[in-house]
């Protein structure tokens, strides 16, 4: 039995979605959503979701449709859905089963000889016999194939829990989607994975948080407006709060952004950049034509190795993960501001994994920017965020690890250091290549940030002594 797990005391109820045969080629055979193994202790067995061709027999037709019958003729009953226990029977099935069931066995050896590796790597490294640039870099290779084998082992118990109910992958599904909704990775993934514990009867907090995240992030917007419809507000955080208040705005922005993203992948032609990191690989895609001088800039200091050995400064759970900043303070800059381009015609809105061009914050409480402020600072989102355009260039966005960024050490200066909590230094670039570049790169247009602030508090003085008058 998969072991019970406390129970969140709200409205959650089981058998609230089915997303399992969303999008998954084996969605129209007979066993294509066989309910997986509940993780709460007598929960329901899941309501059973009906392959696609059955769906459309059982669709009801409404008077007003052409198409509908003027009963002289009979619709035929729809196929009597086989049972599990006669399912089990069946040769092709069997043979479907054998299959998941050894790749997802393999894939747990996978996971356990990796993580074998990986402690050897470790237990090398503290006992000073391996501790060079080249055994600090074998180690980090290590931890990425164990990051791998675990995505690897998810995607298998999926497979497997799609057919059977296997109470490993059940398990295996259950002690992931922990693991991801604390280090915010979220996406169509988690979402399925999540929303099928759910469907199985599992009532835990955590299953609906992170499966109603990855629904607003992947665009699964209906299926998070029921998953937060079923949440009390105790159960919100402040991330829940913010994707609810802006619900409309982010649903709009997602299927704006699908049309871009579909040309800018038909052009095939965006510059990028690697970020080599001390967790892992992270590839940029870059928006020249919405933000040429952001994205100048930008490779210039790449190509002069402006980042290199430059911390992630602040790391904020469900927020974002900033660098670019050479003092390490969350003050420094390159010498040189650029204007603004978040005005620009077809600005691209934030999302998870948009980069964004960090600016000088009007005072330390304020949510408003210096105009022209932004220098070498830049955030990777790990949500999206609503209206973060209006003030702020989003000029490009991460194609390749964003499980990287997930795993990178947490730093916030707003949290209060405990007494005699150890602080562990930050993850940090290692080093920022060119994968791309354009065969054009245009010239960044900078502006004397000390004349324009010179310019703003007379601005602002004037303005007073006129308030007075």
């Amino acid at each position: 039995m998969v072991p019970t797990v406390s129970i969140v005391p709200s409205g959650l109820r089981p058998s609230l979605i089915v997303i399992a045969a969303i999008a998954i080629p084996w969605a129209a055979i007979p066993w294509a959503a066989v309910p997986i193994v509940c993780a709460a202790q007598d929960a329901p067995p899941a309501k059973e979701e009906l392959p696609i061709e059955e769906k459309k027999a059982e669709e009801k037709i409404e008077p007003d449709d052409p198409t509908a019958s003027d009963g002289d003729t009979e619709t035929p009953p729809p196929k009597e859905r086989p049972s599990f226990e006669e399912l089990k029977k069946d040769p092709e099935y069997r043979a479907e089963l054998k299959l998941r069931t050894e790749a997802f066995e393999a894939g747990r050896k996978k996971l356990a000889d990796a993580l074998s590796d990986q402690h050897s790597c470790l237990v090398r490294y503290r006992n000073g016999d391996a501790n060079s640039k080249a055994d600090q870099e074998k180690y980090r290779e290590a931890r990425q194939r164990v990051r791998e084998a675990m995505d690897e082992l998810y995607d298998s118990a999926m497979e497997l829990s799609r057919i059977s109910p296997s109470q490993d992958a059940a398990q295996y599904l259950v002690t992931m989607i922990k693991y991801r909704l604390k280090r915010g990775i979220y996406n169509y993934e988690t979402a399925e994975g999540a929303a099928r514990l759910i469907d199985s009867g599992a009532n835990l907090l955590y299953l609906f948080r992170a499966a109603a995240r990855s629904a607003i992030v992947s665009g699964q917007f209906e299926i998070a407006k029921r998953l937060y419809e079923a949440m009390s507000e105790e159960d919100l955080e402040d991330v829940d709060k913010r994707f609810m208040y802006g619900f409309e705005q982010l649903e709009e922005n997602f299927l704006e952004e699908q049309e871009r993203l579909r040309k800018d992948a038909e052009a095939d032609d965006l510059p990028r950049v690697k970020l080599h990191t001390s967790e892992g690989d992270i590839v940029l895609e870059l928006f020249l034509d919405q933000a040429p001088s952001a994205v100048a800039n930008f490779i210039n200091l790449v190509e002069e190795g402006f980042y290199d050995g430059l911390d992630f400064h602040q790391v904020i759970d469900d927020l974002l993960a900033l660098s670019g900043d050479p003092s390490g303070l969350g003050d420094g800059h390159s010498g040189k501001f650029l204007v603004d381009e978040h005005d620009r015609p077809g600005a691209r809105h934030g999302f998870r994994g948009s980069i964004v061009m960090a600016k000088i914050p009007k005072s330390p409480e304020s949510m408003d920017f210096v105009p022209n402020s932004a220098s070498s600072q830049f955030a990777i989102l790990m949500v999206p965020i609503v209206g973060i355009e209006k003030e702020q260039t989003v000029f490009g966005r991460v194609i390749e690890g964003m499980n990287t960024i997930a795993a990178l050490r947490r730093v916030d200066p707003s949290k209060e250091k405990k007494k005699g909590e150890v602080m562990l230094p930050s993850d940090y670039i290692i080093e920022a290549t060119v994968v791309r570049r354009p065969k054009e790169l245009p010239e960044p247009v900078y502006v004397d940030l000390e004349k324009e602030a010179r310019e703003f508090v007379e601005r602002q003085r004037a303005q007073a002594e006129r308030s007075n008058q």
